[in-house]
């Protein structure tokens, strides 16, 4: 039973030796578990589709080589996933999947200039189809990239898109903008974040979501991690975007 209010499986689910990054497997595990959301990374194929597949580069995970923003998606479509076996997702297909038993969170990988209105409005016609973009959360990168910010603002108003900005400049929004808070939620990685900035950001109304993944420690990951979970926990965090290694850290016996 999880004991936390939310709680996103990173890249598509929990991912392990026998699962890979945004399968079906991994995803179907992260809702057996008990996950409030799941992470999905949402790229763009060369013909303007939207597959679930972190980075552009196939070989980590796909084994092949070639890279997503030059394939076309019938053609991506058509890659097995190294560890689970399955074929990579559309990301209508999984969020098919998600529709209602688990809320999601989209990482816009963004895309070209030319791609932007097939890009940005395939995602949210997926969304909506399946019933998940009033509860969604957009993310996108502390540096946004290949058009990220400019796809974010497309979903201003019917989900909430990801605040990775200082407290201070949140407060100055916030005082001009009386949506600011209902459109946005804070996140950013552990590090970032001090106790006032929660208080702070808690005071405007914010949900915080603090990012804990293997990628984000260079050593020792998981006690690195396992301790900064712990402060983020005492200093009253509303979420966390975890690696699977974490999660016995929230779930408590049924």
């Amino acid at each position: 039973m999880l004991n936390y209010p939310i709680l996103i499986a990173h890249r598509g689910g929990v991912v392990d030796s026998a699962r890979s990054e945004n399968s079906s497997k991994a995803l179907e595990e992260a809702i057996r578990r008990g996950y409030t959301h799941v992470e999905i990374d949402a790229r763009a194929t060369a013909d303007g589709n939207v597959i679930c597949f972190h980075n552009d580069d196939l070989r980590e995970e796909a084994g092949v080589d070639g890279l997503i923003s030059e394939m076309a998606c019938d053609e991506v479509t058509r890659i097995s996933l190294k560890r689970s076996g399955e074929l990579i997702p559309t990301f209508d297909e999984y969020c098919a999947a998600c529709s209602e038993r688990i809320e999601v969170m989209v990482d816009l990988k963004g895309c070209s200039n030319a791609l932007l209105a097939p890009y940005a409005s395939e995602i949210e016609a997926s969304l909506s189809r399946h019933g998940l973009l009033n509860k969604a959360l957009i993310l996108i990168n502390k540096q946004p990239r290949d058009n990220q910010d400019v796809i974010a603002h497309r979903f201003s108003g019917k989900a909430r898109t990801s605040w990775r900005r200082s407290l201070e400049e949140a407060r100055a929004r916030a005082a001009v903008d009386l949506s600011f808070v209902e459109r946005h939620y804070v996140f950013n990685h552990a590090e970032d974040f001090s106790e006032a900035d929660i208080l702070g950001y808690h005071e405007l109304g914010l949900t915080v979501v603090a990012s804990i993944n293997l990628h984000h420690y260079s050593e020792s990951a998981v006690p690195t991690g396992t301790s900064h979970i712990r402060q983020l926990q005492a200093w009253g965090v509303n979420g966390f975007q975890i690696d699977s290694v974490y999660d016995d850290l929230f779930f408590a016996a049924s």
